[in-house]
């Protein structure tokens, strides 16, 4: 089951984790010229593979496998050390980066992810109080125009307006060839099918209402909604899970911005006097970086 698939995965997610020469913590499993690859550091790597690829590992030759690319990548960690990489501006540069992202991402969990919980019984109130909000099955049948300017999506609102028939417009303007024949008739569809700002719009309007333009990454669109099929309420098993997600971001949110706050009152930050520079700062996000 040799794999390069395997060494590049481990060498992707992780930092060199073996143990400096002559320390060990736990048990070792494998000693590389002093450098040792503890129990603790193979069980907390294999941890951090994604499920899909850690069933591979599960057997004895899966562990001697993953164990055979712990060296590979402690191997490749010395030659670079031999080779003076670490001395290297550009690896420098990309060192304090990963070490600041990691910091970042430590003292998050600290302030914010550990201090965030939510009680079962917010859960349950939270339905209670918001039950029309869980509605699930509705479905809408809509038609569209996609053009690829807001103007040119206004002058067909515009035509709409004056009664010029919707289908015929889709059918001359729409750039959705595919449901341009169809006078832009898109089907049924549920929620979590369209892009998050058609749908919004979509099943926003009434039946036989036009929405204005909505622009989506595939340009502008006309939407008519011909039909609408009413969900049931869902009940609290069925949306518990959301709910929770959902009070979870609230609270996160919550505690950032106050551990934000609170940075900000402790800490002297100035960019008046800056100002010109970021004016004059000319950007070209369209382009490729260069070197």
């Amino acid at each position: 089951m040799k794999k390069l698939w395997v060494l590049i995965l481990i060498c992707g997610l992780f930092i060199i984790g073996c143990s400096p020469k002559g320390t060990s913590n736990g048990p070792v499993l494998a000693k590389i010229d002093g450098a040792v690859i503890t129990k603790e550091e193979f069980i907390n790597k294999i941890n951090r593979v994604p499920e899909w690829a850690r069933a591979n590992f599960k057997t004895e030759e899966g562990k001697k496998e993953f164990l055979n690319e712990l060296i590979k990548e402690q191997l490749i960690y010395q030659d670079a050390i031999k080779n003076g990489l670490q001395r290297d501006k550009e690896v420098e540069k990309e060192i304090e980066a990963f070490k600041k992202m990691t910091l970042i991402k430590g003292i998050l969990e600290k302030e914010i992810e550990k201090k965030a919980k939510v009680d079962p019984k917010e859960v349950r109130d939270f339905y209670d109080k918001n039950t029309d909000r869980f509605v699930i099955g509705t479905e809408v049948r809509a038609k569209h125009i996609l053009v690829d300017t807001e103007e040119q999506a206004k002058d067909i609102l515009k035509r709409i307006r004056q009664k010029e028939d919707f289908s015929k417009l889709a059918e001359r303007y729409s750039k959705d060839k595919g449901s341009a024949k169809n006078g832009g008739d898109l089907g049924s569809f549920s929620r979590g099918r369209m892009v998050p700002q058609f749908e919004a719009a979509a099943f926003s309007l009434k039946v036989g209402e036009v929405s204005g333009p909505v622009r989506t990454q595939f340009g502008y669109h006309i939407i008519q909604v011909t039909d609408k099929k009413e969900g049931k309420i869902g009940t609290f098993e069925e949306v518990k899970g959301g709910i929770e997600k959902q009070l979870m971001i609230e609270k996160q949110k919550a505690l950032f911005d106050s551990y934000i706050e609170k940075l900000k009152k402790n800490s002297k930050i100035e960019t008046a006097a800056y100002e010109s520079e970021l004016k004059a700062l000319k950007l070209d996000l369209d382009k490729e970086k260069t070197p």
